[in-house]
């Protein structure tokens, strides 16, 4: 990392920037502060889900209950801005951390300055205010003790014990990088075993990794973190109901023809992958073994879902540096730090990539006290049910749930929340299903669970299933929402109905 700051403190700026350029609302967002405002005002982590009503009494868990308490806190002393101030500065560390992690292979300053900012263009857009965020840092930390481990042949690898039982209680990425620790045992171990050195070295490998396995049971839920994470995986639902966790390659192409994404974005994804492959088989080494192994692993993930694109990368990073630099040498052309004097970027360079830095971050609204909405939400709807005193339980559009949760709550309580995957028992998972994609039991689900409200997106399956559906009476709709009442109560009795509204200016919150 020192090298680079020497080589060009503005290339590490632009970096940052354009690692931190994509800042949008997303649904998840909304459920995130509320629970962790729950657990700010109250003190302690509920035990029993307090926003559902169809598994009113389940046992509540939340293994990312540690980040929803920090991004509440940022919110709670800074709005938007104590947000966006969050976001940048997991974006600085998380850049100056994979810095030091390909600093430990040798590349140069200008080698991985033009890695990180390939990567960094992909992984904008998986930066956000999620707790995500906090498997990138703490995955990015966990490569560079490894990196410095294999090349040196010593690292504090005990450190990872303490990152792990922090982890654990952050988000469910955990389980991935004890994947990693484990891979890297048997891979480092292996060698060397094969060179005669015996195993001690397995084994002491071996018994960090299990120390990181016992550390991750210290949460407030025990091994329910660990059941809840592993039901996430392994739940087939999400196959077909969420995109990210879709294959790369399928999800790719249908949201190019859906929403045109940014050319760039592919580029930099497959790029660095094509590119890692290209590096290796020009310049193969076994010196770097474990680290490519875990590369290996890891893009194979990201092609396996979408979820895992940000992990792919970051591991690419390490070997397309250590390989890059090992080709470049091969064909005497030099990049190292000592052949790359700082007059290269001059001074007149540097002010310039700090101007384009400073530029994107006001361009895209670094310094603005508003976020981006990712997409429409009910906020008419609400505005209506408010003004005429309404409020129950309320089936609604799975991306509006966590919005009802943060506006509503507890005068409204929701069919599920964003955690379904996690907790929720597969009889309500499929009931949902049913209903938002007009499947055979979807006029069941309205009349077998307490729903008083149904709010749906007008162009979505569950619009035509609403349609038909008897005991329902439209009270409200407008561009964005329909809002529904059972026919016998008394909203649906209000003069004028149905209601139409104007959607309200999109902002957050």
């Amino acid at each position: 990392m020192g090298a680079v700051i020497r080589y060009s403190p503005a290339l590490v700026l632009i970096a940052i920037m354009i690692m931190d350029s994509v800042r949008v609302a997303d649904p998840d967002l909304y459920g995130h502060l509320r629970f962790g405002q729950q657990i700010l005002q109250t003190g302690h982590i509920a035990r029993f889900d307090p926003y559902s009503y169809s598994i009113a009494g389940l046992r509540w868990t939340s293994h990312e209950w540690l980040s929803e308490v920090v991004i509440a806190w940022f919110y709670a002393h800074g709005g938007v801005i104590g947000l966006k101030l969050m976001k940048l500065g997991c974006s600085a560390a998380l850049v100056m951390i994979l810095f030091a992690a390909m600093r430990e292979t040798g590349a140069s300053p200008l080698t991985q300055s033009a890695i990180m900012i390939a990567a960094s263009i992909r992984l904008s857009a998986q930066i956000q205010f999620r707790p995500q965020i906090f498997t990138y840092l703490l995955l990015a930390a966990l490569l560079m003790l490894l990196a410095r481990d294999n090349f040196r042949g010593r690292a504090m690898l005990w450190a990872a014990v303490p990152f792990f039982a922090l982890w654990a209680n952050l988000h469910g990425g955990f389980v991935v990088g004890l994947g990693v620790m484990g891979l890297y045992a048997i891979v480092r171990g292996g060698q060397e075993i094969a060179a005669g050195r015996g195993v001690a070295r397995f084994f002491h490998l071996a018994a960090i990794t299990s120390a990181c396995i016992v550390a991750t049971l210290i949460t407030p839920y025990g091994a329910g973190s660990w059941l809840s994470v592993l039901r996430t995986i392994g739940n087939p639902a999400m196959l077909g109901a969420i995109n990210e966790w879709q294959p790369l390659i399928s999800a790719t192409i249908a949201e190019y023809h859906v929403a045109h994404l940014p050319f760039l974005y592919d580029i930099s994804v497959f790029g660095i992958f094509l590119a890692t492959g290209a590096a290796i088989a020009i310049a193969p080494s076994a010196d770097d073994l474990p680290m490519v192994a875990i590369a290996v692993a890891l893009i194979a993930a990201a092609f396996v879902q979408v979820r895992n694109v940000p992990l792919g990368m970051m591991a690419a990073m390490l070997p397309l540096a250590r390989h890059a630099t090992l080709a470049l040498d091969s064909r005497k052309i030099s990049l190292r730090a000592d052949a790359t004097p700082r007059r290269a970027i001059g001074l007149a360079g540097q002010v310039a990539v700090a101007l384009a830095a400073l530029a994107l971050a006001a361009e895209t609204g670094l310094f603005s006290s508003t976020l981006e909405l990712t997409e429409p939400y009910p906020a008419g709807a609400l505005a209506f049910m408010s003004a005429h005193g309404l409020s129950g339980n309320m089936l609604c559009e799975y991306s509006w749930n966590d919005y009802v949760i943060f506006h509503e709550w507890p005068r409204d309580k929701v069919f599920l929340d964003s955690r379904f995957e996690m907790v929720y028992p597969r009889k309500i998972i499929d009931a949902y299903l049913a209903f938002a994609f007009g499947r055979a039991g979807a006029l069941q689900t309205l009349a077998g669970y307490p729903n008083d409200f149904v709010l749906i997106d007008p162009k979505t399956i569950a619009a035509e299933v609403m349609a038909r559906a008897p005991g329902w009476t439209l009270i409200y709709r407008d561009q964005n929402s329909l809002l529904y009442a059972r026919t016998e109560s008394a909203a649906a009795g209000l003069p004028g109905l149905p209601v139409s509204g104007s959607v309200p200016t999109g902002e957050f919150p």
